[in-house]
C-alpha cells in the first residue's frame, strides 16, 4: 500500500488503526504502512483517539506547546460548524453576527496555521532521522579497517 496525502480518515480506519495497536503493533511505521499512512499520521491520530499520549514540546523563545494543547482539525471544523449554525439563526444583533464571523474566520486561520505546524513537525522528524541515520554511518565507518 502506498504511503501518500490522505488527509481524512474513515471510522473504519480508525478501528482498524486501534485493534492493530491493542493487538501489540506499537511500530508507527509499520501501521503507516498497513494503512498507507506515514509514521506521524499514525502518531498524530493515535493521540487524537486517546489510544496513545504522546507529548511533542515545540520550543520557542516565549512559550512550549504541546500536541494536547492544539485543537485538531476535527474540532476545528466543529467550531466552525457551530458558528455557521448559529448564523442560520434568525434575529441575530449585530454584536452577535460580528462575534461569529469573527469565530470562523479564527477557526479557518487556525486550521491553515494547524497544517504548516503539522508539516514543519512532520520536517522535523524526518530531519531527526537522517542526523540518526548519518551519525550510524560515521560510527560504521570508523570501526571499518
Amino acid at each position: 500500500m502506498r504511503v501518500g496525502k490522505k488527509y481524512f480518515w474513515t471510522r473504519a480506519e480508525e478501528a482498524r488503526l486501534v485493534e492493530l495497536w491493542r493487538s501489540g503493533i506499537r511500530d508507527f511505521k509499520v501501521l503507516g504502512k498497513e494503512l498507507g499512512r506515514t509514521p506521524r499520521a499514525i502518531e498524530m491520530k493515535l493521540t487524537r483517539l486517546g489510544v496513545v499520549e504522546v507529548e511533542r514540546k515545540i520550543s520557542s523563545t516565549t512559550t512550549a506547546v504541546t500536541s494536547r494543547d492544539l485543537f485538531t482539525h476535527e474540532e476545528t471544523l466543529k467550531i466552525l460548524a457551530g458558528a455557521l449554525e448559529a448564523l442560520r439563526e434568525p434575529g441575530l444583533d449585530r454584536l452577535e453576527l460580528q462575534r461569529l464571523r469573527i469565530l470562523a474566520d479564527i477557526a479557518q486561520t487556525y486550521d491553515g496555521v494547524l497544517e504548516k505546524f503539522e508539516r514543519w513537525v512532520e520536517i522535523e522528524d524526518r530531519l531527526l532521522e537522517m542526523d540518526k541515520q548519518i551519525k550510524e554511518l560515521q560510527q560504521a565507518q570508523t570501526v571499518q579497517p
